[in-house]
């Protein structure tokens, strides 16, 4: 074997070397890179950033959101079932499509098959920058001798590039509440959809396949990778070392090859034996020396091509699940039958019909230790969209029909119910009303003049809400809602839950979701950190979330009991909706302490700003106050003060971040109060920050930048709006306009409003009430509005009634106030 060719086949423990090796050799082979893309002939491929994409591993979801339950999926295509030593059944299937929208959803079940727990885990990577595709397709379940649970599966730009990538996870006690898996590593190219085989010389075959040339798609993909045409075949490769490497053996090219889809069965002789998928029928080849060397393919039976399975059992006989009887070729994927040999694949007798509808396809399956065959396969998986389960003893197919009294057959493992229920999320009623909309009381509010009267009460007409979620004690808190619309389209509403109050270190970050543009909402699931739920990070909350370039940015912070106890600021990361977060890092200098973060803005440059507001805290000459209960106000007000605001900013797409500014709201070092800054780019590239003042005359203040954020003044100004000292946010819009949410009220967080301003926020001639007063009575509080602007000309925020309810708003905008940036 060429050198050259030997980087690809044994598995480095250094990723990162190992995809570096990957890089040298396709650079010292027939390719060219010329402005960032890769030439072959007259072709232009994407550039190798691009390409390269599958060689990074993608994101294990071992806690995944209820978009990828059953009731949200719409395709279910099988890919393996496996059993572990203690009995857990696990099982994997495709959803997405089988296309370059597939991704790898895993579920199991803890009573023999009966019922299925799903989603348990799943793999479904980004798409790069560009928009090609990035999927994962093929793959299998496999437990070794050691006990220990394999998955494999295959990673691929678009639906093929002519490489792909053989992964795989493992997972040492898949029996625990909670299993813990590996990280992904790279084995080879190609990809591998069957079970590998333990032959007698202890040695682990595994089958591989590298697709041919004319599966390779889409269309600017066609000309890739092709110093990998040698190895366009069923290949396999052998772990002498229970899989920590891999090694590459031999091959066979098959006439006709169909994605291959090879299995080896170690004849009794020693003979290998491979049967694989053909356009003619299931076809066979031979090996007398491990592998190494491969005899012609021949026809081996007639079969449609497509998936087969085939395995030895206990007993010494094979079993063979297909489409028909082994002399036939039907036309479609229909009759999935089970047949027995027991002279080495020679003869096939007995012949149990597991099911015979149509659409029935893709077996796979092993043998438990009390001798029962459990086989899973799919059923229409665009239509019916069903992952099935048959049950049955080998006397059930020697008799071609039940005799066992425990077979089972057609049970379902999981059946996708997306767009076929009448609420796309389950747990919640549909369309729940938060507050009636009385348009002419709201529209007609003091302040509006005008024209914008007018445009006041049209708009308020096509105003919607519904409540996302409602706290139930001894956990109803909701505070610092966040609503934000994900790079998918759907939906995320972020907020501070857990406890009764806040702080607290019993708080955390929820998140629910809506598919529906806010009709219905799933239930409420934590944002996994990764940092502890006790100690000095017992308690969390998200003060931003930034979506831009089709990833997610989340600020939070952490404390041990209150906001004045061992508060840090972090950042974290999700390539994909969220489902999955990065490792999180402080925030840089200062700021890494006692730091609030809010709501970015993308300037026109194309830098991203975002406002903090930092506590420089007491003096060293001030006493602490002494140890207190619960609720702690007195630490809270003794370290969080002396406020400075300002703004990080990043030119590298938040990669880095550079602090600007120090703005205090007054001399006081002992002032306390909660900044909760919000910043907006004017046309002129002026950047104003509002700010809110506690017990500072009721009214916001505001900073304002005439250098891209850069400098700042040392203290803020009182402005005209009232406030009676909480969170207020402010948007972008066309024609100079800026948007914002806010209780224009000095005393009380109530009426909930929306003011609109076409100078610079000098003047605000477009006002209205959207909440009146909490559905508590005119005691409660409406609370900290955040949300976004949508291309159909809505502010689409949430805020939280009187601390226990989340509640969505839909406002519409005043027509020529539509946001040419919007999400």
């Amino acid at each position: 074997m060429p050198r050259s060719r030997a980087l690809y086949i044994v598995v480095s423990e250094n990723l990162k070397e190992f995809t570096r090796c990957l890089s040298l050799l396709f650079l010292g082979g027939v390719c060219c890179f010329l402005g960032g893309q890769v030439t072959l002939g007259a072709e232009t491929l994407p550039g190798r950033e691009i390409l390269d994409l599958s060689l990074v591993p993608p994101v294990i979801q071992t806690h995944p959101g209820p978009e990828y339950s059953p009731e949200q999926l719409d395709y279910s295509m099988t890919i393996g079932i496996e059993r572990t030593s203690k009995g857990r059944l696990w099982a994997a299937w495709v959803a997405g499509g089988d296309s370059e929208k597939g991704f790898f959803v895993l579920g199991l079940s803890d009573d023999d098959g009966q019922t299925w727990k799903s989603p348990q885990l799943v793999i479904d990577p980004p798409e790069a920058p560009t928009g090609l595709k990035r999927r994962i397709l093929v793959g299998n379940l496999w437990t070794d001798p050691t006990g220990r649970l394999w998955l494999f599966f295959d990673q691929s730009m678009g639906y093929f590039d002519g490489r792909a990538g053989n992964w795989a996870i493992t997972c040492d006690d898949p029996d625990a509440a909670s299993p813990v898996w590996s990280a992904p590593r790279r084995i080879w190219d190609g990809c591998t959809l069957n079970k590998p085989t333990v032959l007698k010389s202890g040695e682990w075959m595994l089958p591989v396949s590298l697709w041919d040339r004319g599966k390779i798609g889409p269309a600017e993909l066609k000309t890739a990778a092709p110093e990998l045409d040698p190895y366009r075949k069923a290949n396999v490769l052998v772990s002498q070392d229970q899989g920590k490497t891999w090694n590459y053996r031999g091959g066979v090219a098959f006439p006709g090859p169909q994605f291959d889809e090879h299995m080896i069965i170690e004849r009794k002789d020693g003979t290998l034996w491979m049967l694989a998928r053909t356009t003619e029928g299931m076809f066979e080849s031979l090996s007398q020396d491990q592998g190494k060397t491969w005899s012609q393919p021949e026809m081996a039976m007639p079969h449609i091509p497509t998936r087969f399975h085939i395995r030895r059992l206990a007993s010494g006989s094979l079993l063979l699940v297909r489409h028909g009887q082994v002399d036939e070729r039907t036309k479609h994927r229909t009759r999935l039958m089970a047949f027995l040999s027991h002279d080495e694949g020679q003869t096939w007798g007995g012949g149990l019909m597991l099911d015979d509808r149509g659409g029935v396809s893709y077996p796979d399956g092993f043998q438990a230790p009390d001798g029962r065959i459990y086989i899973s396969y799919d059923r229409e998986r665009a239509k019916e969209r069903e992952v099935q389960l048959a049950v049955f003893r080998e006397e059930d197919v020697a008799a071609g029909k039940i005799v066992s009294h425990d077979a089972r057959l057609q049970g379902v493992i999981t059946k996708a119910m997306g767009g076929l229920l009448e609420s796309k999320l389950p747990g919640v009623k549909k369309d729940p009303v938060a507050q009636p909309i009385d348009v002419k009381l709201l529209a007609m509010v003091e302040g509006s003049q005008g024209r914008w009267k007018d445009k006041a009460l049209q708009n308020a007409e096509f105003d919607r809400t519904t409540i996302a979620y409602d706290g139930i004690t001894p956990n109803k808190l909701v505070c610092d809602t966040t609503l934000r619309q994900l790079p998918d389209k759907s939906w995320a509403l972020y907020l501070l839950a857990g406890d009764d109050i806040e702080p607290s270190p019993g708080n955390y970050i929820g998140v629910v979701k809506s598919l529906d543009q806010g009709k219905t909402w799933s239930a409420i699931q934590e944002v996994p950190t990764g940092l502890p739920r006790s100690g000095l990070t017992s308690g969390q909350g998200a003060t931003e979330v930034m979506v831009h370039r089709g990833k997610l940015t989340m600020f939070f912070s952490t404390h041990s009991e209150t906001w004045g106890r061992n508060w840090q600021s972090w950042i974290m990361t999700s390539p994909n909706q969220g489902r999955a977060w990065s490792k999180p890092r402080l925030l840089p200098g200062r700021l890494g302490q006692f730091t609030f973060i809010r709501n970015h803005i993308v300037t026109k440059d194309g830098r991203i700003m975002v406002p903090f507001q930092h506590y420089e805290g007491p003096g060293p000459d001030v006493p602490p106050p002494p140890a207190e209960d619960r609720p702690w106000h007195k630490a809270l007000r003794h370290y969080v003060s002396n406020p400075r605001n300002g703004v990080l900013i990043s030119s590298d797409q938040g990669e880095t971040w550079t602090e600007y500014g120090n703005i205090r709201l007054t001399t006081d070092d002992r002032y306390h109060g909660w900044a909760e800054n919000n910043i907006v780019e004017l046309d002129d590239g002026t950047i104003k920050m509002i700010i809110r003042g506690d017990r500072l005359g009721g009214v916001l203040y505001m900073a304002e930048s005439i250098d891209g954020g850069k400098t700042w003044p040392n203290f803020a100004q009182k402005t005209e709006i009232p406030n009676p000292g909480s969170k207020a946010t402010i948007y972008k819009l066309r024609d100079n306009g800026v948007a914002m949410l806010h209780n224009p009220n000095s005393s009380h967080r109530s009426p909930l409003s929306l003011w609109v301003s076409y100078d610079g926020m000098k003047t605000w001639p477009y006002r209205r009430v959207l909440v009146k007063e909490s559905s508590d009575g005119s005691q409660g509080r409406l609370n900290y509005p955040d949300g976004f602007v949508s291309e159909d000309g809505y502010l689409h925020f949430a805020y939280d009634d009187n601390r226990h309810r989340a509640v969505y708003y839909g406002a519409k905008l005043p027509q020529l106030a539509i946001d040419e940036n919007s999400p």
